[in-house]
């Protein structure tokens, strides 16, 4: 049961704001977990080369768009010609500065939050699974801290490299998580999910979702770019600005813009 309402180069998409997530969330009635997956320009790229990270996308319940070139795309694929697209995309980049598209993306950083205080108004668990050093337990103390959930309600665990995979999911299975998040950094933690979904339902989980770099802004370890800038969708360039040494993963924005163009 996906829910995908439009598709850019095979992928299927969910068009729906952060609002309407939550709704499938809480009309989830599989006894399976709900599979959210944060689709980025990035992930488009990568399943151009990579045959299994496409067919995982394909089995995913809720591909959110995490990423307003997405939707800067589809206005520009509704053309036919190189000339017209090049129109199109500068009128519909001029209009994506003025934060015309911000309240339609829905990204995954905040809705990770909106996920856990969901989880926590229904009483249910949250397991951080994963992040860079400490991030999953700083995340886990800013969320304690801030919903004021008690410890039996949210558990953290490294994950992989320090913990093997049978380890990790001996823990999920015995804490028994309504929510999973797991931060091991988008195609990676794809895969995982995509390799353990039976374990996943075996453990009760009810929605589980990557979240890639987010404990990353919970922990502290990285500052997020101000509300500004991502309404006028540029997060990207905020994050380069910061981190420099990330310009060749950027570079893939530059792709997925020339591909749609041609």
């Amino acid at each position: 049961m996906s829910i995908k309402e439009w598709t850019i180069f095979d992928i299927g998409l969910f068009g729906g704001d952060k609002y309407q997530v939550l709704k499938v969330v809480a009309g989830w009635k599989q006894k399976r977990p709900l599979w959210i997956a944060t689709v980025n320009p990035e992930f488009v790229m990568k399943t151009r080369k990579d045959a299994l990270f496409k067919q995982i996308l394909s089995r995913t319940d809720v591909n959110v768009i995490d990423g307003v070139a997405l939707l800067w795309a589809r206005e520009v694929l509704k053309r036919d010609t190189f000339l017209s697209r090049m129109w199109q995309g500068l009128k519909t980049g001029r209009e994506v500065l003025r934060g015309a598209y911000d309240q339609k993306v829905v990204r995954g950083s905040e809705l990770m939050i909106d996920l856990v205080m969901q989880i926590d108004r229904e009483k249910g668990k949250i397991f951080l699974l994963g992040g860079f050093g400490q991030a999953a337990e700083k995340t886990g103390a800013f969320l304690r801290s801030k919903f004021l959930i008690s410890d039996d309600k949210l558990k953290t665990c490294c994950g992989e490299p320090e913990l093997s995979d049978k380890e990790v999911v001996k823990q999920i299975q015995e804490f028994r998580p309504d929510l999973l998040l797991v931060a091991y950094g988008m195609v990676k933690q794809e895969k995982w999910i995509a390799a353990h979904l039976s374990d996943l339902q075996k453990a009760g989980v009810r929605v589980v979702m990557g979240v890639g770099r987010s404990f990353d802004y919970y922990s502290g370890n990285l500052k997020r770019a101000p509300e500004k800038w991502r309404k006028m969708g540029l997060e990207w360039l905020y994050s380069l600005i910061q981190e420099p040494k990330r310009w060749r993963r950027q570079l893939a924005l530059v792709r997925f813009v020339n591909a749609v163009i041609r």
